[in-house]
């Protein structure tokens, strides 16, 4: 990748990050209902999306399920895009949305029977509390689900750095994260490797083309790089960046892990 590299804009992280994980929300009906089904989630569940982003899984689960969920999401704009959807017509009753970082959870310990952790997670300043503030939130034997980007062999690991830097996120190792999970206090660890869509189903959507740049993020992309690099640098700016998305939104380096674990009520010996 380009040395150089164009300072990020929100909005186009989020382009990325939509552009990478629509291989799996391509079949995102199949992966809710794993997810639903894991989670054993029905009407009289207590459930929390944390990094819930714009809605869509608890929106998705609280229709389907009749669960009463509540997301949370450090980003403040697309808690107000949920907020307006739940309350809108057609809106879905039995969610709540909260503005809050995902590695210091507004809620008491042990009030949710299920606690479900977004690609976003990895995305926290600290990933290793944040799941542990989902086990820590969840009742005794309830139930924590993650669903991550994880590294394969394909990015070596020099070149991490410039992708975290692109993508927004920070994916880890699937033996990371299931660590991760067990230092929280999670016990009975299952994984699903979704890389490829639903394990004995339909493949996920095949690499699509890089979404575009609108005229105003490519005025932010021009604006940020003549600040920090002067003109010349700024002249090549949005084909630098639109380059690099379309390497991301293709590229194979990563893998999509559904994980489940359960919260053990007693105190792990050492």
């Amino acid at each position: 990748m380009p040395s150089r590299r164009v300072p990020p804009v929100p909005a186009v992280l989020r382009l990325v990050q939509r552009a990478v994980l629509q291989r799996w929300r391509a079949t995102e009906d199949d992966l809710y209902r794993e997810v639903a089904a894991l989670a054993e989630a029905g009407p009289r569940k207590e459930m929390l999306v944390s990094g819930c982003g714009e809605g869509e899984t608890t929106a998705w689960l609280a229709e389907r399920t009749g669960a009463t969920v509540t997301g949370v999401d450090p980003d403040a704009a697309r808690i107000a895009v949920a907020e307006a959807r739940a309350r809108g017509p057609g809106g879905t009753p039995g969610v709540h949305y909260e503005h809050a970082a995902l590695d210091d959870l507004p809620h008491e310990t042990g009030v949710f029977d299920v606690a479900i952790g977004e690609p976003s997670l990895s995305a926290a300043a600290d990933p290793e509390r944040a799941v542990a503030e989902l086990v820590r939130v969840v009742k005794p034997m309830g139930t924590v689900v993650l669903m991550q980007l994880t590294w394969t062999s394909e990015i070596a690991q020099d070149a991490r750095e410039s992708v975290v830097d692109r993508l927004g996120l920070r994916p880890h190792l699937l033996v990371e994260w299931k660590q991760m999970m067990r230092d929280a206090g999670l016990v009975e660890l299952q994984v699903q490797d979704w890389t490829d869509g639903a394990p004995g189903g339909r493949a996920s959507a095949p690499d699509a083309v890089a979404p575009r740049l609108t005229l105003r993020q490519k005025a932010h992309i021009v604006g940020r790089t003549w600040r920090r690099w002067g003109w010349r640098a700024a002249r090549g700016a949005v084909e630098r960046e639109t380059s690099l998305i379309r390497e991301l939104s293709r590229e194979r380096a990563f893998g999509f892990q559904i994980l489940k674990g359960v919260k053990w009520p007693h105190a792990r010996s050492a």
